[in-house]
């Protein structure tokens, strides 16, 4: 069991990209070309999920390494909470400006998450940074 750390800081980002990953399986070749393929779950893995937070404050880029730091590195697991962001209402509840469904929600299909390498820190002035976060997805069993 791995680690579970606090939920991550509710800040609204920039932008933010998700890859969905695909669902665990093997694929067999014969020699005349044949394929079989045997699917072994029925949820994707390996869903990649990148925040940038751009120009905020250093207090707020302090929230995410304390965090990166709590969650003891890449090792520990966490949420990305579902609470409505200031600027990006709609962002974690996956709502589109027609109130329906995104599939590109920042919680998509029951996942936890963890670092999937350490948080990048940039300058941009005196008291302002830009953040940018790679997560992987984690099934919440």
């Amino acid at each position: 069991m791995s680690f579970e750390g606090p939920t991550f800081p509710t800040l609204a980002p920039t932008t933010r990209s998700l890859v969905p990953g695909d669902f665990p399986g093997t694929k067999f070749s014969a020699q005349n070309g044949a394929e079989a393929r045997v699917q072994y779950g029925s949820r994707r893995t390996n869903t990649e999920f990148s925040l940038s937070f751009d120009n905020i404050s250093d207090a707020n880029a302090a929230l995410i390494h304390d965090h990166y730091h709590d969650c003891r590195g890449t090792l520990g697991i966490f949420h990305v909470d579902y609470k409505p962001k200031e600027g990006n209402p709609g962002f974690h509840e996956g709502i589109s400006g027609e109130n329906e469904a995104n599939r590109f929600s920042s919680i998509p299909w029951g996942l936890k998450y963890r670092y999937a390498e350490p948080p990048q820190f940039s300058s941009v002035k005196t008291g302002r940074m830009s953040v940018t976060v790679k997560l992987t997805g984690i099934l919440d069993t």
